[in-house]
């Protein structure tokens, strides 16, 4: 409902941010059906699902009545006009509540946009919804929401939000944001399209930080396809963020566009199969699928190889922690939370953020000096392959109940962090990663392959997964929750 009127959502069902682009040029659907669409979607899932922490239908229907007017012209040719997105509760949105999934920040109302959010509008973008993270985005379970492919399950974390809102079409796109695997964790266990770009590539400039040095912003979205679309929004120089890189940038949906087959796009690139740490712990189905996609690049023309990556992936973990968690507890100290609101917090989220100023500053500086080592070792493995190819998860999305244990793999506990076990070292060194559907349990839950390539190699990424994607269809899949009449 806006300004007392009533829309009706288009019948079509979710579509991708690309198929829906070109169907608003040719007014096949308007802007403000595609956002009734979403709204509808939210109405009908979120009180089972809890994707969304606000949702913004008035405004969101006004900004579709000025894209279709804008449309209607022909001459506004802005790439993401018209189309529904979500936003993750971590990035700040001009008067509209921003709570990084805490009590802490309940009724904050930012006076600026975080600088991706303000680019995506002057893309065209709608915000139709602030997407659910776990609290300040510490952990992986993003409560209360719930995995569309089985609500008994978790979606994964702290993104988990924003990947449930794109698999059920309550949005096309989000953001997410990725410091130990945020944005691929819950597009690996929902069954969509997860990016992290390269550090210092896409603005972190009010977004609140988990830990600074480690935090990643990106989309998640259907496909890789509308993932190089988001990028080409959100990527670019920020004098506000001092991580930022200025640097001439590509057009990454251009560089898609550029091969005329999957073949094309995947022949001669050199694959890179770990040999040591990733497949070392694993569901039995979540290697099938895995290894079965790796074969698909193989039939496609790419040369796949064993690679040995460095050894230190076996004791990187307490690495990661000792970097993560003394940034994060200096951030909350400084703004003085911790003491002043201190009741505010989820008891295990404030023990978490507190144990960060037990480090000392030479544990900070030594792990520091390793995760160099370790990133300047994985730039020599990337003198050898393009990407590397590898699971973006070790397990299927596990039981809500069962995750406050250990998780496991074929009865062995999950070692490195359990849910980030394959995804931190990617945050560590700073490298473009990029999580795909790649496959299914036999229970109908998704699996995810994980691609990796040197810095700002996104080009080189995003055609290998739209490659894989244009001869699969794991991507299409829709959860039945977000057809069925509930």
């Amino acid at each position: 409902m806006a300004n007392g009127t009533t829309y009706e959502p288009h019948p079509a069902g979710p579509a991708t941010i690309a198929e829906a682009a070109a169907m608003l040029r040719n007014r096949e659907i308007s802007a403000v059906e595609l956002t009734a669409h979403c709204l509808h979607q939210i109405e009908r899932l979120d009180s089972t699902l809890e994707a969304c922490i606000t949702v913004l239908a008035d405004s969101a229907l006004e900004r579709a009545s000025a894209a279709d007017a804008a449309l209607a012209t022909g001459r506004d040719h802005r790439p993401l006009l018209g189309i529904p997105l979500g936003i993750k509760d971590l990035f700040q949105t001009r008067g509209i509540r921003t709570t990084a999934g805490s009590r802490v920040l309940a009724v904050w109302l930012p006076d600026t946009d975080a600088t991706v959010v303000a680019k995506l509008a002057e893309a065209g973008a709608i915000t139709v919804c602030k997407t659910n993270t776990h609290e300040f985005a510490f952990g992986t379970l993003t409560p209360p929401t719930r995995n569309p492919w089985d609500t008994t399950r978790v979606p994964g974390g702290s993104s988990g939000g924003s990947a449930v809102a794109v698999a059920t079409g309550e949005c096309l796109g989000a953001l997410g944001s990725d410091t130990g695997g945020s944005i691929r964790i819950p597009s690996g266990w929902c069954g969509v399209t997860g990016l992290k770009p390269t550090f210092g590539l896409v603005s972190k400039a009010g977004v609140v930080p988990l830990s600074w040095s480690l935090d990643h912003a990106g989309p998640i979205a259907r496909t890789v396809e509308d993932c190089a679309l988001l990028l080409d929004a959100i990527a670019g120089y920020d004098a506000a963020d001092p991580d930022s890189v200025n640097m001439a940038l590509p057009s990454y949906a251009t560089a898609l566009a550029a091969a005329r087959s999957p073949e094309d796009a995947v022949r001669g690139i050199r694959i890179g199969v770990p040999t040591n740490y990733f497949f070392d712990l694993l569901d039995p189905e979540v290697e099938a699928a895995v290894r079965a996609a790796i074969a698909q690049f193989a039939a496609l023309g790419a040369h796949v190889e064993d690679v040995a990556l460095p050894a230190a992936l076996d004791d990187l973990f307490p690495v990661y922690r000792a970097i993560q968690k003394p940034e994060a507890f200096t951030y909350h100290n400084d703004q003085g939370w911790l003491d002043q609101r201190a009741d505010l917090y989820a008891p295990e989220v404030y023990a978490n953020i507190r144990s960060g100023g037990d480090y000392s500053a030479p544990d900070y500086i030594r792990a520091q000096q390793t995760r160099r080592r370790f990133t300047d070792d994985m730039r020599a493995v990337f003198q050898r392959v393009d990407v590397l190819a590898m699971p973006t998860l070790a397990i299927p999305a596990p039981r809500i109940e069962d995750y406050a244990r250990p998780l496991t793999a074929n009865g062995q506990e999950l070692t490195g962090g359990g849910s980030l076990r394959c995804t931190f070292p990617f945050d560590l060194t700073g490298q473009p990663a990029l999580a795909l559907p790649c496959g299914f349990t036999v229970g109908g839950l998704p699996i995810s392959l994980q691609l990796v390539a040197a810095h700002f190699d996104e080009p080189a990424l995003l055609s290998l997964g739209h490659a894989y994607q244009r001869v699969t269809d794991w991507h299409s899949r829709i959860p039945p929750i977000a057809t069925a009449q509930l």
